[in-house]
Order: structure tokens, then sequence, then C-alpha cells
């Protein structure tokens, strides 16, 4: 059974007019049910009418506690001006990222998969200037496994003057901005990665930090 949005039932069996479906799982609070779906005909209509059928349906649903991919945050790195901008729901999967830079990194856009596999968007965090855009859209097995980069001072404020992004592909994507300043990188464990940002932000981008979670 499933609709357009929300979370959905996963079910097994052959379509007929009186008989039984396995529930054989899920997304969202449904992701481990199982169960039976019967089917029942109570009325046929006219072939332009269609039936009328009863559902029943017994299904077991465990209550998961907590989160079912949880993430850590690390960071920020960078300055302390500008304004904090943050996503609402939890990343599972980063799917692409989108940066605008010159001199220094004005902005960060990216998509990702929350847990309940709805696809997000983030961003443009920052200012409207800068070169670009530069997209990296990851394929389905690549995953960020590092995101490094630079900050220092720029028109009398701390922002960050370069990134560059590392995944399991042994892919580089940048770095982008000049570089000047110190220096910062933010790498996960094996069989980890990078699956969303949060940053602080104004004109530019003043300030970076990362979402991580277990694959």
């Amino acid at each position: 059974m499933k609709g357009s949005v929300g979370p959905h039932l996963k079910v097994m069996g052959i379509v007929v007019e009186t008989g039984e479906w396995a529930v054989v799982g899920g997304t969202g609070q449904f992701a481990m049910a199982t169960g039976v779906i019967s089917k029942r005909l109570l009325e046929q209509r006219s072939a332009a009418g269609g039936q009328i059928i009863e559902l029943t349906i017994r299904a077991f649903c465990p209550v998961l506690k907590g989160p079912r991919y949880p993430v850590t945050k690390i960071g920020p790195f960078g300055g302390t001006g500008g304004s904090p901008m943050d996503i609402t729901e939890a990343p599972m999967r980063l799917e692409s990222i989108t940066v605008y830079a010159g001199v220094v990194l004005d902005s960060i856009a990216f998509s990702y998969l929350d847990n309940n596999g709805q696809k997000r968007s983030a961003g443009r965090w920052g200012g409207p200037g800068g070169d670009g855009p530069h997209t990296i859209q990851l394929g389905k097995s690549e995953v960020v496994t590092e995101v490094s980069g630079t900050f220092g001072t720029y028109y009398d404020a701390t922002t960050i003057t370069s990134i560059k992004f590392v995944t399991n592909l042994n892919k580089t994507y940048g770095p982008w901005g000049v570089g000047q300043g110190a220096s910062f990188t933010i790498p996960v464990q094996p069989g980890s990665a990078i699956v969303g940002f949060f940053v602080r932000g104004a004109t530019y981008l003043q300030a970076i930090g990362v979402y991580v979670r277990t694959l």
C-alpha cells in the first residue's frame, strides 16, 4: 500500500479479488512492519464503476527508539560571525553539493535524503556573490569522506577562504577559493560518511561544520 507522501507499507502477493498479501516492511515508522493484509470483494460494479473492496490489516511494527541512522555534528570551523544556518531533518545520505566562491567561499547549498528517505534541499546559505555554481553530484555508491579548507580574515571578518571535498572513490572536488589563512580538515572514520552541513554565514560563508553517520 503506497501513497505519495509519508510512511508506506510494503506488501507482497498476487492481485486477486479475495485473498491475502504479506506485509514485508515499509518506510518511515513502518520500516520493520510484518503481518498480513486480507482483501475481500464486497461489490462488483460495472466496468466503468469498478469494485468496492474491504481491506483488513493485521500487522506488527516495533517502535524504534531514537533515529534509525544516528548522526554526529562536528564543528563548525571558521569564525563566530554571521547567522547560524542548519537543517531541521536529520540527514541519512548526501546527494549533491553546490558551491559559489571567488576569493573566499560565498555560499553553499546541498541536497540529501532524510531518515524517511525523503529528498531535502538546504541553502543557498551565505551571500549572493561568487563564481559558480560548482556542483558535485554524488554517485549512488559515492560518499564524502573528508572536507578540508582554510579560513582567514576577509573585510575584517573571519571567513572560509577555500574548501575541498574528497569521496570514498578517491575523487577530489575543488578546492574553490584562494586559500589564505589557517587550515582545517574534517576526516571521518572508515565505515562513516559526511551526510550534511551546518554553517554560519552572512555576505560570505564564515564557518562550516558537518553531520557524520555510520554507514
